[in-house]
């Protein structure tokens, strides 16, 4: 019989090392995806008029729109360096720029066409601007911004508008929000922001779940489930299609 004894192999230090820990738990990030499913909803232009009457208006999905970004920002930049974060928000700054050029251009191009079509004083000929944002402000946040874009984006696909009549003048938008989409989660651009970023993690989700629940409150008044019609829009706001929001 050996009198040595064996040594167990040694662990590698990947296998020893303790995996970092998420800023934010499994619920919580499922918080944060609802939120934003609930932002877009409630920035749609259609939808805007109708939320007003009960008092959501663009400050108050403002705030909710700096909510969530600072949520995103935290749950992004978690385990990374803060220089990997002041590089991300330049870059996403770059992107929501070159964006917002090009959303600018297909109004433009919306409105040359509403002139060529108007010069005959013909209201049957005349092509409306109607849906392309005129007047708004395009980049007030990023899920503004984001909307704005698959907004005209589709609009400019459907309506052949100047100097957007090929695929690759489309595909060449949709490629800035591509890029765009995938850098904005980072950014921090108000006072407001600052102050929403001194929030601890478990208060900055009570107030990302209260905003949002208050929005859907109102779009579950505004669009009552009762009526079949109703379906389609109340899933845009995850509202329950078969009783009233509960919570």
């Amino acid at each position: 019989m050996s009198d040595t004894t064996s040594t167990p192999p040694a662990k590698s230090a990947a296998a020893a090392a303790p995996q970092p820990r998420g800023y934010f738990n499994k619920a919580q990030l499922e918080d944060l995806g609802i939120a934003e499913t609930v932002l877009t909803a409630a920035t749609d232009e259609a939808n805007l008029g109708t939320l007003a009457e009960w008092d959501i208006d663009a400050a108050y999905t403002g705030g909710f729109s700096a909510v969530i970004a600072e949520t995103r920002r935290r749950a992004s930049e978690s385990g990374q360096s803060v220089e990997d974060s002041k590089a991300a928000t330049s870059e996403a700054t770059k992107a929501a720029a070159a964006l917002h050029t090009a959303l600018q251009s297909i109004q433009s191009a919306a409105k040359q066409k509403h002139k060529m079509r108007a010069e005959d004083g013909d209201p049957t000929t005349n092509f409306p601007t109607d849906g392309y944002l005129i007047g708004s402000r395009l980049n007030g946040s990023r899920a503004i911004l984001l909307q704005s874009a698959d907004t005209l984006i589709a609009r400019a696909t459907a309506d052949s508008l100047p100097g957007y009549k090929t695929p690759a003048k489309i595909a060449a938008v949709s490629a800035l929000l591509a890029d765009y989409r995938g850098k904005s989660g980072e950014q921090q651009e108000t006072t407001r922001d600052k102050e929403i970023a001194r929030l601890d993690r478990d208060d900055l989700i009570h107030v990302l779940n209260t905003r949002r629940a208050a929005i859907q409150h109102a779009a579950d008044s505004a669009w009552p489930w009762s009526l079949e019609a109703h379906r389609p829009i109340r899933k845009t706001f995850a509202l329950p299609l078969t009783r009233p929001l509960g919570m």
